[in-house]
C-alpha cells in the first residue's frame, strides 16, 4: 500500500512541476536567436524580453528583415500557453511600437496596421517552431511604398488585392520550410491588370554542415497557379496561362553544386479584344540544369551580381564585369567538367511543335579556357520544329522573323525537312562544329561571336 501511495505522490509531484518544465523548454526555444538567409533575403528573430509564469508566458522580440539595402525591424509580441508536450504561441505585431520602429519607411507601418497579420505557432519539447500566418482580405495602393516605387516605370496607383492569405513556416535545426496559399491575387495599374487564381508556393531549405543557411542553401520548392491572366488597358488584349508551375531544387555534394529548374504550362491563350488570336493546347515544358559546378565559385558569382555597387555601374561596365565574373566561375569549376543542360517542348501538334535538347560541358585548364574558350566547350544539341510553329506565336510576337530564320536554316542545310518537320543536330568538339554531321565551323563561329556581343 505504501508503494502505491509513494507512486501516486510522485505522479502528482511530476504533474505539478510539469508546466514549469515545459515552460523552461519553450523559453529556451524562443530565447534562441533564429536566423535564416536564403537568396537575397535575410530573416532574423531576436528575443527582447521573456516573462514566464506557471501555465503561460509573455515574450517580446524583434523580427529583422533585410533584402539588399532595404532593412526593416518589426516589434512582435508572443502570448504563450503551456501544454503537455509543448506550447501554443499567438504572435502579433506590437502596434504601439510599430510607428517608431518603421519611422524611416514611409507608409509601411500603416500598411501593416491595415493587414493586421496574426500568427499561431506550436513548439515541442524537442525544439523547433511551426507557424501559421494569416492575413485578412485587403485592397491597398502600394505604388508609394519605398520598396516598390523604384521598380515601376508607370505612374499612378498600383492596387494590390488578395483574398484571405495563409502562410506556414516550420523551423528546426535540420530544415526550414515555408509555404503560402492565396486563393486570388490581383495587381491593377494603368498599364493593365494581372490576376492569379489558386496561387501556391512551397519551399524547403537545408542548412550546411555547420547548421547555417547561407547565400545559396540547398533547397527544393515550387510555385504554381491554377490561372494567371494579364489584361491590357481597356481590355485591348490578354494573355491567359492555365496550370502554370515552376519546380526547382539545388543540392550540394561536398564542394559540388547541382541545380535544376522546370517551367510547365498546360495551356496558353492570347486574345485581342474579343478575337482569339492564338491558343496553345500545350504542353509547354522548359527545363534548365546545372551539374558539377564548384559551389564556392557559384557563391562568389552570386555575391558579385547581388552587390549593390555592381548594380550601380554603367550598363556597359556592368556587362563587362558580369562576363568576367562568369568566366571566373567557369574557370574555378573546370576540374569537375561542369555542364549546363537545356530542354524545351512547345505544343502537341507536330506541325506546330518545337522541341529542343542541349548539353554543354566545359573542360580543360583555367589558362586554356581563358585563351581559347571555344576549344574548352563540348556541345551536343538536337532540335525539331514544325513548319507552322512561327504562326503559332501570332499574338505573342511577330512570327515573320522566325519564319525567315527557319527558311534560311533549311536552305543552308542547318535543318532538314521530313514532312512537316524540320530537324537538325549540332555537335562541337575541340573547336570544330558539325551540323548534321557536316563541318560548319567557320559560319557557326561567326554566328557565335556575333551573338556573344564581345564576351570572348
Amino acid at each position: 500500500m505504501r508503494k502505491w501511495i509513494i507512486l501516486v505522490a510522485l505522479l502528482v509531484a511530476i504533474g505539478a512541476a510539469w508546466p514549469w518544465y515545459v515552460g523552461g523548454q519553450v523559453e529556451g526555444t524562443l530565447d534562441a536567436r533564429m536566423e535564416l538567409q536564403a537568396g537575397g533575403l535575410e530573416l532574423r528573430h531576436e528575443p527582447v524580453r521573456y516573462e514566464r509564469g506557471y501555465r503561460e508566458a509573455r515574450a517580446e522580440g524583434t523580427l529583422h528583415l533585410r533584402r539588399g539595402e532595404d532593412a526593416y525591424e518589426l516589434p512582435v509580441v508572443h502570448e504563450v500557453q503551456h501544454g503537455v508536450l509543448g506550447a501554443r504561441i499567438a504572435t502579433r505585431l506590437d502596434h504601439a511600437a510599430l510607428d517608431d520602429a518603421l519611422a524611416e519607411h514611409d507608409g509601411l507601418a500603416a500598411i501593416l496596421q491595415r493587414l493586421a497579420p496574426e500568427a499561431e505557432s506550436r513548439t515541442g519539447l524537442g525544439g523547433g517552431v511551426t507557424t501559421r500566418l494569416r492575413v485578412q482580405d485587403t485592397r491597398l495602393d502600394v505604388a508609394q511604398w519605398a520598396a516598390v516605387a523604384p521598380l515601376r516605370d508607370a505612374e499612378g496607383p498600383l492596387w494590390l488585392e488578395f483574398e484571405d492569405a495563409l502562410g506556414q513556416f516550420a523551423w528546426s535545426d535540420e530544415q526550414a520550410m515555408a509555404s503560402l496559399s492565396i486563393p486570388r491575387l490581383r495587381l491593377d495599374q494603368a498599364d493593365g491588370t494581372l490576376v492569379f487564381e489558386g496561387l501556391r508556393q512551397v519551399l524547403a531549405l537545408e542548412p550546411d554542415a555547420d547548421g547555417v543557411y547561407g547565400v545559396l542553401p540547398d533547397y527544393e520548392g515550387g510555385v504554381a497557379a491554377d490561372r494567371m491572366e494579364w489584361t491590357g488597358p481597356g481590355c485591348e488584349g490578354s494573355l491567359l496561362m492555365e496550370r502554370a508551375r515552376i519546380n526547382a531544387f539545388q543540392s550540394t555534394h561536398g564542394d559540388r553544386l547541382d541545380a535544376r529548374a522546370r517551367l510547365e504550362i498546360d495551356r496558353m491563350t492570347v486574345t485581342r479584344g474579343t478575337q482569339r488570336l492564338v491558343r496553345h493546347s500545350g504542353p509547354m515544358d522548359l527545363q534548365l540544369g546545372l551539374e558539377r559546378w564548384d559551389r564556392a565559385a557559384v557563391e562568389q558569382l552570386a555575391g558579385t551580381l547581388r552587390d549593390p555597387a555592381h548594380r550601380r555601374q554603367e550598363a556597359e561596365q556592368r556587362r563587362d564585369l558580369t562576363h568576367a565574373a562568369m568566366i571566373d566561375a567557369v574557370s574555378q569549376s573546370l576540374e569537375r567538367s561542369p555542364a549546363v543542360t537545356l530542354g524545351a517542348i512547345m505544343n502537341d501538334e507536330p506541325e506546330q511543335r518545337l522541341e529542343l535538347e542541349g548539353n554543354l560541358v566545359f573542360s580543360g585548364t583555367p589558362e586554356g579556357f581563358r585563351m581559347r574558350p571555344v576549344e574548352a566547350i563540348a556541345l551536343d544539341m538536337q532540335a525539331a520544329v514544325g513548319l507552322q510553329w512561327p504562326e503559332s506565336l501570332a499574338g505573342l510576337t511577330d512570327p515573320e522573323p522566325f519564319g525567315r530564320v527557319l527558311a534560311a536554316a533549311e536552305a543552308d542545310a542547318w535543318l532538314e525537312r521530313d514532312g512537316e518537320i524540320l530537324s537538325g543536330t549540332l555537335a562541337m568538339r575541340d573547336g570544330r562544329i558539325h551540323v548534321n554531321e557536316r563541318d560548319r565551323t567557320a559560319s557557326a563561329l561567326g554566328l557565335l561571336f556575333a551573338a556573344a556581343g564581345g564576351m570572348f
